[in-house]
């Protein structure tokens, strides 16, 4: 299925994200792509997430475009579109209030597309699948030996909200949702990179890393919620997202610590924003959201 041909080829190793997979941008000519070198065990993952992905059509918005899929020398090797542009992190800050609404409004419509274009056969139990989640995660944090202020109030803020959880839609997820994976195209729209973490849930579930988001440009975080729900954000969506977020926020410790004493102090200055902007785990509706009048 490799549709690379068999001319030379010039490879440039990226290194960037979080992901322990081989990354190249592979220069053939005047075509480029993203070749990503990963364990044989993944390979029905990539089949699927092509799968997923074969009919997405974001119109002229960019996004990583699965190509192939082939097992070589017991590695997976996966070829997606390369995406040229900015990384929309490292230029946000610089754009006027203006642009980074229009470009937080058209993350929560590119958001949209995604959940109702991908269709999904899975029958989840979503409740009973992510209260199990919520309690592993938590029983992990304790087990940890690291602490953050006021862990106990968002422990027992999450166990409160989990009734919201009944009765809620699953979705093909993108997984890793936030600026960190979007690019700001030479056309002016958005690109979004890496559907690697993609899953099957709640689509409000992708809202759990828009504390990325709010770090960078709170005005961008609040317009992808608007953008997503059309300015008719329901009742609900706000206990949900402090579910998701909390949740995300708690197994972050964890997660860190398998990485670096860096990303640790990186996880805890999330969570420290997250408690400031909820009052210490009080407020549903975090203090950096505003509507926004067009």
């Amino acid at each position: 299925m490799n549709r690379m041909s068999k001319q030379k080829t010039t490879r440039i190793r990226l290194n960037k994200g979080w992901s322990h997979d081989e990354k190249f941008i592979v220069k053939e000519g005047q075509d480029t792509v993203l070749l990503r070198v990963l364990d044989a065990s993944k390979l029905s993952r990539k089949i699927k997430e092509m799968d997923y992905l074969s009919d997405l059509d974001l119109g002229e918005c960019a996004f990583s475009t699965p190509l192939s899929v082939e097992l070589v020398n017991d590695k997976v090797h996966y070829v997606t579109s390369y995406l040229q542009g900015v990384d929309l992190e490292e230029v946000i800050t610089d754009l006027s209030e203006s642009e980074q609404i229009r470009l937080g409004l058209q993350a929560g419509c590119l958001l949209k597309q995604i959940h109702s274009q991908i269709r999904v056969k899975e029958d989840h139990s979503w409740a009973k699948e992510y209260s199990a989640k919520i309690d592993r995660k938590i029983q992990s944090y304790r087990a940890c030996g690291l602490r953050f202020d006021h862990d106990d109030a968002l422990i027992e803020k999450v166990s409160s909200l989990k009734t919201f959880l009944e009765d809620r839609p699953v979705t093909f997820q993108h997984g890793d949702y936030h600026s960190g994976n979007f690019l700001l195209c030479e056309n002016g729209n958005l690109g979004i990179l890496d559907f690697d973490r993609w899953d099957i849930g709640d689509p409000w579930e992708e809202f759990n890393r828009i504390v990325w988001c709010r770090e960078k440009s709170p005005l961008f975080a609040s317009a992808m919620i608007q953008g997503y729900f059309d300015f008719d954000v329901p009742k609900t969506f706000f206990p949900l997202m402090f579910l998701y977020v909390a949740t995300n926020a708690i197994g972050s410790i964890v997660w860190a610590q398998g990485y670096s004493d860096d990303e640790v102090s990186v996880m805890l200055h999330l969570i420290k924003r997250l408690d400031e902007d909820t009052d210490h785990f009080t407020l549903i509706v975090p203090c950096w959201f505003q509507t926004i009048q067009l």
